[in-house]
């Protein structure tokens, strides 16, 4: 296990690589000055001049040669330097660390109603196999996956707080503001999550240790909880780790919408000013995070099936 960890880890560290050099030259060879765009997101258009432009590339070593502004980051990254915000002249890992824990919030939370949701729909849903209750799941979950997330924020949006008046539209001031972006968020994750368990619980209840379980006169919640229920989770883990992936992908969209102060808002608004230290710090955390959940989701799976075992890479 320690070996395929530490192969994981390599193979993690190689894609940032990949992914913070992709991002890196994607960046500087999209059209627009970035001298240009710095000054108009901090001091607006009218400030824009041949003086104020020569002052930004040199204060931010724009003018020298892409390659050579490569490396220098590439250097500064691996002693764990991201560089100074274009925008915010700060530096950029302590603007992560203000803005991270807001994501995190609002990724769990998603997360936390998904499960609560999933697990007691997938359940049920199994339980009464081609019943009304049944069908009223499956219509529903294949619903909404179906509806692309910035639709259902606009539609939870007019319902609730603009007909109802009953939440915020956006920001970040109390619990209630939370409401909206996390359950928008959560909604693929749950609909996803709901039908795999079903199926996975139709084939667990349908195996003859269940039968057997039956016969010898357990209840039904010993046998649900006791053995189909334990036997069916680890495809949701599976399952779960992908949805994650989607949860931190889909906060970028979400977090815009809902004006959530968090990473997903910060690289929107790195991207329009050419932020390049902020938008590689981002990405950065970003990728960082969906690939350690899917290490975890992986670990998970072999400790709750003992089939699985990892070593060196080999499973």
């Amino acid at each position: 296990m320690i070996k395929y960890i530490i192969k994981r880890m390599i193979i993690v560290f190689f894609v940032l690589w990949m992914v913070a050099t992709l991002t890196f030259f994607t960046v500087h060879v999209t059209p627009g000055d970035t001298a240009n765009a710095i000054i108009v997101s901090v001091y607006g258009e009218d400030a824009v001049s041949p003086e104020t432009l020569e002052n930004v590339r040199t204060k931010f070593d724009l003018k020298r040669p892409v390659f050579v502004q490569y490396t220098d980051w590439l250097k500064n990254v691996v002693t764990g330097e991201l560089g100074t915000s274009y925008k915010y002249n700060k530096p950029v890992i302590d603007i992560l660390k203000i803005r991270l824990p807001n994501t995190l919030i609002l990724g769990f939370s998603a997360f936390l109603i998904s499960i609560v949701i999933s697990i007691p729909f997938g359940i049920i849903s199994a339980l009464n196999h081609n019943r009304p209750i049944d069908h009223f799941s499956r219509f529903s979950t294949l619903l909404l996956s179906s509806f692309p997330s910035f639709w259902i924020a606009l539609l939870l949006i007019i319902i609730f707080s603009i007909q109802l008046k009953v939440l915020p539209v956006s920001g970040m001031a109390g619990f209630s503001s939370i409401i909206l972006p996390a359950v928008t968020l959560s909604i693929g994750m749950t609909a996803a999550t709901t039908r795999m368990l079903r199926s996975s619980m139709l084939d667990v209840l349908g195996q003859d240790y269940i039968t057997v379980a039956r016969a010898k006169g357990l209840e039904d919640n010993q046998v649900i909880f006791g053995h189909a229920l334990r036997n069916a989770i680890p495809p949701i883990i599976t399952v779960i780790g992908l949805q994650i992936g989607h949860i931190i992908g889909g906060a970028v969209i979400i977090e815009n919408i809902f004006a959530w102060p968090g990473i997903g808002g910060l690289l929107i608004d790195s991207i329009n000013t050419k932020d390049l230290p902020m938008i590689e710090g981002c990405v950065l955390i970003i990728a960082f995070g969906y690939a350690i959940v899917n290490l975890i989701v992986d670990i998970t799976y072999s400790c709750i099936d003992p089939r699985i075992k990892y070593s060196g890479g080999d499973n």
